[in-house]
């Protein structure tokens, strides 16, 4: 095929934005991070009273960097399995996510906690809760939990989470 005929069916610029891509994502820092969930509930971290490390004392969300040459879903497991000593059968990806402080990219996922969290053994942060909706937009969450939520809860496959969402969207502010 022809430089011309690769540029009309597009192919071209389909291998170049490819290839752009791959290059910004490899020098570019990544996180994966996970919507933990049960029932209409969301597990979050209380962040280390640290300030050496991006916003201490702060909940947020489970995870941290993916190492090179590691995917994304094998460091959100990894990461379960760090930070609470859990390793989770069932973990979707629902969207990639633009970080600005930290410059990151934001690999998020959804993991359904099949457990009780006395089962859970915290091994990093302050403390585990499981939060309502309500409750977690009350306490100070790391930046990128309040405008991720938006778009996550109504991927997540949990109709007491969506429904506990949209319960919450409606009322008034």
């Amino acid at each position: 095929m022809s430089i011309w005929d690769r540029i009309l069916n597009r192919e071209f610029f389909k291998i170049e934005l490819r290839e752009t891509i791959t290059d910004v994502l490899s020098t570019m820092y990544q996180v994966a991070k996970a919507f933990i969930y049960q029932g209409s509930r969301l597990l979050l971290q209380l962040r280390d009273n640290n300030p050496d490390i991006y916003y201490p004392n702060y909940w947020g969300l489970f995870g941290g960097e993916i190492d090179p040459g590691e995917t994304a879903e094998c460091a959100i497991a990894r990461e379960m399995e760090e930070e609470v000593r859990w390793q989770p059968s069932d973990i979707e990806f629902l969207f990639l996510w633009e970080n600005d402080h930290p410059k990151c990219l934001v690999h998020l996922f959804a993991i359904p906690l099949v457990i009780p969290t006395s089962q859970l053994t915290l091994t990093e942060g302050q403390a585990l809760k499981l939060f309502t909706l309500e409750e977690s937009l009350q306490v100070p969450t790391v930046p990128i939990f309040r405008p991720t939520l938006p778009k996550a809860i109504p991927m997540i496959e949990s109709p007491e989470l969506q429904l506990a969402w949209k319960v919450l969207s409606e009322q008034p502010i």
